[in-house]
């Protein structure tokens, strides 16, 4: 604007060769200065200051919120309220410039602060009631503060931190949505009002994400009839923005392999498109053959390779559809070639596709505790015992002080540490009926992830549902039953536990059983729907996470006296790790804190992740994961939920041996003694064996 004045005043100036130089001048002052052009991104947006709303007014019927403090400092007004008549001031912010970016909403608002005092006629200071009303494109949030009863010694403004949004019709914010502040304050005694501004008052947000459709697209064509003529090996920017056709004309050139390579910038769940085979269409109208299709997706883009082979040469068009209300960035090139083992070959692909045990254990490998369950054998071995003690003990010559002090505590130890005590760990070892086995628990995780990957599901129950820990919504229970085989000791003095499934568990196989479980999971042409495309990536970066996490929970403080665990926890929601288009762990254990969770999801999540799918001949899976370095035993909570199966008494075992031993020096000396008794008897018998 500076320039602009500037200009004006020069060009009223007589001389035309003045005029001309000082316009030269000013223009090549504002090519040297890019930045004396640019203004501030309107509305919310990501980065530093872009969630930051201030209250301004121009006029006293003219306010707006806008990204830097404007207008008046102190807006204000008498009032005649009393306590019969209240009287409203009623303030509206209405966000100026409007919102010229997508954004994708926090969850809660950081901060909101309006400084509004009202004095009265005596000179002290109250705070009137305040309605608070903010518009969020269709969602709407009300908030209500009280009024003072007494006066304050210095005024306070209104505060909310940390609140949380009420964002039911969805977290998107689009472009020119309405982004409106509404405040009604009510006076009920008469006296001066004051609204202060200039950065006393302001909202301010932690926006997660944005993006600016007017400079991402660029490179869009104009429509499916009119393509964009371009040469098919230059690199192309572009985005589709709602139901856009991304269309292009180019000339295919002798080769024996094409590839297209397209790379969709991360965004949101809510908006990302979907991605279906790009139309490769001839000059005679003909849709080209379905490619082979290999899908990378490493957390930070999603790379999609489609390969042809043998194409005739001649022009062609490439189409990209999106759907309404979705909106991503991508890059696109092409590539014509011949045959070779390149990293976009299925042949790069594994064979199979395990999950990578061992990640999350600290404890030393080489020094397992093997662990065994309530066997029959001690249980049959104290209940023999027990019989032969009674039966000794109960015999009419058996000393009283053997029986007494003896037998009678050796059975009574035997009885609850060898039959009670096992008995009662046995029981606990049974599998509840409530209770579910870690295959289960994984069947149900994929069901949940194919269902809400299906067309039609809001984007805010599949962002929600994507991002729960193990599939546990807020509110829900996880009761699982595991059978460890093998526990590892920590520096710390705790225990961890090695999942036996885990080592032989095959990511690939789990997932695609699912997709085959979805019957019609194909498109007229053979290859895999967009669904079940997105359903595989989502999959297997969840799963992974899934187990990774469950894995590192599973520590106990002292050694496993059985090898079955149980786990009873109650999930709530919490702030979720990973990316805003990949959420992980948004659900905890309701027994760890927020603070320990956040610092475990820190701490644990890996360095790298990476989904490749192989859309070919034989659909193929590969995981590339690289695991955090930073990851160590002070980073796991304390008890959370898991338990290991129990008998009835802390010292089962040492009772049940002390009971054997007892029983047994028992029997020991009773079998002396009555040998002795009986060797006594013998010489006072006569000779011929009969008694006078």
């Amino acid at each position: 604007m500076i320039y602009w004045f500037t200009v004006v005043e020069m060009v009223s100036m007589p001389n035309p060769l003045n005029r001309l130089l000082l316009l030269l001048g000013v223009l090549m002052l504002s090519l040297g200065q890019p930045w004396a052009s640019t203004h501030a991104s309107a509305g919310l947006t990501s980065g530093e200051g872009g969630g930051d709303l201030y209250l301004s007014c121009r006029e006293d019927n003219d306010c707006v919120l806008t990204p830097t403090p404007i207008g008046e400092e102190v807006v204000s007004g008498q009032s005649s309220a009393n306590t019969f008549q209240s009287e409203t001031v009623t303030f509206e912010f209405e966000a100026d410039p409007p919102q010229d970016h997508v954004a994708l909403l926090p969850e809660r608002i950081a901060l909101m602060e309006i400084d509004f005092r009202h004095q009265t006629e005596a000179g002290s200071l109250f705070r009137p009631a305040l309605d608070a009303r903010l518009i969020l494109g269709e969602s709407v949030n009300d908030w209500s503060f009280g009024a003072d009863v007494l006066p304050q010694t210095t005024a306070t403004p209104y505060v909310l931190e940390d609140e949380s949004l009420s964002l039911g019709e969805g977290r998107v914010l689009w472009e020119d949505e309405p982004l409106r502040l509404v405040l009604t304050f009510t006076l009920d005694r008469p006296g001066t009002w004051a609204l202060n501004m200039r950065g006393a008052s302001m909202l301010k947000f932690e926006v997660p994400w944005s993006i600016d459709l007017q400079t991402v697209d660029r490179d869009e064509p104009s429509s499916t009839t009119q393509p964009r003529s371009t040469n098919f090996e230059d690199l192309h920017r572009g985005a589709l923005v709602g139901a856009d056709h991304d269309c292009w004309a180019f000339e295919v050139e002798t080769h024996e392999v094409l590839r297209l390579l397209v790379e969709w910038e991360q965004v949101p769940l809510e908006l990302e498109q979907p991605h279906p085979v790009p139309d490769f269409i001839t000059a005679a109208g003909r849709r080209a053959p379905a490619p082979e299709v290999l899908v990378d997706d490493d957390g930070s883009s999603v790379k999609m390779t489609y390969r042809w082979r043998a194409l005739s040469t001649g022009d062609y068009t490439l189409c990209m559809h999106g759907s309404a209300e979705k909106v991503q960035p991508y890059v696109w090139s092409g590539i014509f070639g011949y045959e070779s083992m390149g990293p976009t070959d299925p042949s790069g692909f594994g064979s199979a596709s395990y999950y990578p045990q061992g990640a999350a254990l600290l404890g030393d490998l080489n020094d397992p505790y093997t662990l065994h369950g309530q066997g029959l054998a001690l249980l049959l071995l104290s209940l023999a015992m027990l019989g032969v003690f009674l039966l000794v003990a109960l015999r009419p010559t058996t000393s009283y002080n053997l029986r007494f002090g003896m037998f009678i505590p050796g059975a009574v130890l035997l009885l609850l540490g060898g039959v009670l005590h096992p008995l009662w760990a046995m029981a606990d070892e049974v599998q509840k009926e409530e209770e579910i086995t870690l295959n289960t628990l994984i069947e149900m995780r994929l069901q949940q992830l194919w269902d809400v990957s299906a067309d039609g599901v809001p984007d805010q129950t599949l962002s929600t549902h994507t991002g729960a820990t193990w599939g546990m919504l807020d509110g829900e229970t996880l009761r699982l039953k595991l059978t460890i085989e093998e526990a590892i000791p920590l520096e710390d003095g705790r225990w961890q536990l090695v999942v036996p499934e885990l080592s032989s568990l095959r990511l690939d196989q789990a997932i695609f059983g699912q997709v085959a479980k979805g019957q019609t999971y194909q498109s007229d042409d053979g290859m895999l729907e967009s669904q079940t495309v997105r359903f595989v990536l989502l999959a297997g970066r969840s799963l992974l996470l899934d187990l990774l996490m469950l894995e590192a929970l599973l520590v106990v403080e002292d050694v496993p006296q059985s090898s079955v665990f149980h786990i009873e926890t109650t999930m709530v929601e919490t702030q979720a790790a990973g990316s805003f288009a990949a959420p992980a762990w948004g659900t905890r254990p309701e027994s760890i804190s927020a603070q320990e969770w956040v610092r475990l999801q820190g701490s644990l999540f890996p360095e790298r992740i990476s989904i490749s799918l192989c859309d070919c001949d034989l659909d193929l899976l590969d995981v590339t994961f690289l695991a955090s370095n930073g990851f160590d035993a002070g980073d796991l909570p304390q008890a959370w939920g898991l338990r290991n199966a129990v008998g009835l008494l802390p010292y089962g075992s040492v009772m049940m041996w002390s009971g054997l031993v007892l029983g047994a020096t028992a029997t020991t000396f009773e079998v002396q003694r009555a040998s002795k008794a009986q060797r006594l008897a013998d010489t006072y018998r006569p000779k011929g064996g009969q008694w006078n």
